[in-house]
């Protein structure tokens, strides 16, 4: 295969990927309206969780096709992307202010589950680390169905109402099957340009492919943003990197191991690490992203980037 031609395959599996996690997504939220779950719950579940389906699969193939390299950056790429870039872009279209008083909790698990993941990942996640990740997620979206006893009637939640359960549950099941095709032509593709230009695999993952599986995220939280849903945005970001860590991560790894590069210790992991701390002064203070911190978030993440390609 040609360079362009596979330079087309990506453009167009990173638009299917977009497309079905949007379908997804849309079907999920629904069903989860239908339940009468809140917005912030919907987000850091139902939402995180199809959002997250893209750096499943993506991870998925690359651990079955032998380029972990490739799944690792996704992971990793993904978390900062998800605070940098899309906190980032979503605060400068409006301020996120957040009405959710569990947010603070929810911030501290997060924190706590990225120590963990850093510290359990350092040589590697075998199959049974895999299904401890799972394991532990499930506990975490078992524990917020048990603690939100309050239940509203969503009225501008993300997306639009949709009360039809089969319609809902075709656009879920589309959604995933457009996820995988996409999948598998964006590592396909994101390994052949990698080769040819004498890029990292790591690189790519972190940068190409962790922006194009994140464009669902970013998409979710535009639009919760310019339908004034800010716990919803902040949740979907929230509960897509402990997605990311226990479910892509873990589930990837139950099939066959996850290798980890231990030079991503020396940049990439800590990077994840400062963009999630930074999270608290800013939110604990303000209660919410201003556009003065949206825009550091953004800088931050576009120099990230810069010294990602430099370095390797």
């Amino acid at each position: 295969m040609s360079l362009f031609y596979n330079f087309i395959i990506l453009t167009f599996s990173i638009v299917l990927l977009y497309y079905g996690a949007r379908y997804l997504v849309r079907g999920a939220a629904n069903l989860g309206r239908i339940l009468g779950i809140k917005p912030m719950i919907i987000g850091l579940t139902v939402v995180a969780f199809g959002t997250s389906m893209p750096e499943f699969l993506v991870s998925l193939f690359g651990v079955i096709r032998d380029v972990s390299d490739i799944s690792v950056g996704n992971i990793i790429g993904s978390n900062i992307a998800n605070i940098g870039l899309i906190l980032g872009t979503a605060g400068l279209i409006a301020p996120i202010n957040l009405k959710y008083a569990g947010i603070r909790q929810q911030l501290i698990i997060l924190l706590l589950g990225s120590l963990f993941f850093t510290i359990l990942a350092y040589d590697g996640i075998s199959r049974l680390e895999g299904l401890l990740f799972v394991l532990m997620l499930v506990i975490y979206v078992y524990f917020l169905s048990k603690t939100s006893k309050e239940k509203t009637e969503l009225l501008k939640e993300l997306p639009e109402e949709d009360l039809s359960i089969p319609k809902n549950l075709l656009f879920t099941f589309g959604g995933i099957l457009g996820l995988v095709l996409a999948s598998r032509g964006i590592i396909d593709s994101a390994s052949y340009i990698a080769a040819y230009y004498g890029v990292s695999q790591m690189v790519i993952g972190m940068t190409v492919v962790a922006v194009g599986t994140s464009l669902p995220e970013l998409a979710a939280s535009i639009l919760a943003q310019i339908r004034q849903e800010s716990d919803i945005s902040i949740g979907n970001v929230i509960g897509s990197n402990l997605f990311n860590m226990f479910f892509v991560a873990g589930g990837a790894s139950t099939v066959k191991g996850l290798p980890i590069d231990i030079f991503i210790y020396r940049f990439e992991v800590p990077v994840m690490l400062f963009f999630t701390v930074l999270l608290f002064p800013i939110i604990f203070l303000s209660k919410g992203i201003r556009r003065p911190h949206a825009a550091a978030l953004l800088l931050i993440y576009l120099g990230f980037i810069l010294i990602s390609y430099l370095w390797r």
